[in-house]
């Protein structure tokens, strides 16, 4: 699950901001699994939609994603809750 590897990457390092692009390439590049694109965009849109990334527009247009701080204590119960699901 792609957003879960998101969440990860962004408590390990919570300023981190990037594009669509930019987090294929950086944030998940160590992954064993090979993202596609609009898997990894259509969980950015969930997750600014639950409110825990902030989106900016660029003035190129470009969408920039970060970690929304105010609910790293939510996404930390999230992951550790999905992290116990998976190990019954």
């Amino acid at each position: 699950m792609v957003i879960r590897h998101i969440l990860h990457y962004l408590t390990e390092h919570p300023e981190a901001k990037d594009t669509t692009q930019g987090i294929l390439r950086w944030w998940l590049m160590g992954d064993l699994v090979e993202w596609e694109e609009g898997d990894v965009q259509a969980a950015l849109d969930a997750l600014v939609a639950r409110g825990w990334l902030m989106q900016r527009q660029t003035a190129l247009s470009h969408k920039l994603y970060g970690l929304n701080r105010e609910k790293l204590e939510e996404i930390q119960v999230f992951l550790r809750e999905r992290e116990n699901t998976a190990e019954e």
